[in-house]
């Protein structure tokens, strides 16, 4: 089963070009390469919107994947509104009060789909999480927005990190198989491997950051589609860049 995973799309209103991008076209050209790309079903990791959660950004966005004509999974990041973000996707079974998060199986493998959103997880749904991983056998995919670990991008780890990353990482390597958590937030490509948790940070569809910096440092604004590949046995993972698209050098 092939998966196509998008992150941190930060997506404005109509002619809204932060830092000169165009970030709508970008998330065109994304989807247009998804064609070639031929993904069994696409996963949107959060940060749909470029500030905060907006109705019409979502009412934009929907139609587009809708196109696609196969599945596809919404997440909410720390710039969603996780309820809009339910009501807009016809998501409304899975929110939880203010979080949305859900289960699916792709191929024959759980997967799961947390809401870090706040930037810490409800213990309600800390509670759902454990309950999932009790009934868990084989191999588990975590698609979250936020990294359940620092990821040495400074800026991030700093300011902007999840909250709750140990108590996570504790569970998670509680697992009885393999982990693969894939996720965004922090604007840079990362692999970290800890036990039997593998962790793929996926650039962004706006702009890639620097990771030495203790400040937001633009490196470059190619953006940045994820390709899962599961099998029986094994995931891989292959990372792939397309030229984003400028209308200035702001």
């Amino acid at each position: 089963m092939r998966i196509a995973f998008l992150t941190d799309l930060h997506i404005g209103t109509e002619n809204q070009h932060p830092q000169g991008v165009d970030i709508r076209q970008n998330f065109l050209d994304a989807l247009h390469f998804l064609t070639e790309m031929k993904p069994d079903c696409l996963v949107i990791g959060g940060d749909v919107c470029y500030q905060q959660g907006d109705r019409e950004i979502y009412r934009w966005v929907l139609p587009h994947l809708d196109a696609l004509g196969l599945p596809y999974y919404v997440i909410s990041g720390n710039h969603d509104d996780s309820v809009l973000l339910a009501e807009e996707f016809r998501l409304g079974a899975d929110l939880h009060g203010q979080e949305l998060y859900f289960s699916r199986v792709l191929d024959t493998q759980t997967a799961l789909f947390l809401d870090t959103a706040r930037g810490y997880c409800s213990e309600t749904q800390w509670e759902w999480l454990e309950t999932q991983l009790k009934s868990l056998e084989g191999n588990l995919l975590v698609f979250m927005h936020h990294p359940p670990l620092l990821a040495d991008v400074k800026y991030m780890d700093i300011n902007y990190p999840f909250q709750q990353r140990d108590r996570l990482m504790t569970l998670l390597k509680s697992a009885p198989g393999q982990v693969t958590v894939v996720c965004g937030h922090y604007h840079a490509e990362r692999l970290i491997l800890v036990d039997n948790v593998r962790v793929l940070v996926t650039p962004s569809l706006f702009f890639q950051m620097k990771h030495d910096p203790v400040e937001c440092i633009i490196e470059h604004y190619r953006m940045g589609i994820r390709e899962l590949n599961l099998f029986t046995d094994r995931l891989t993972s292959t990372l792939h860049y397309l030229e984003g698209n400028r209308t200035s050098t702001k």
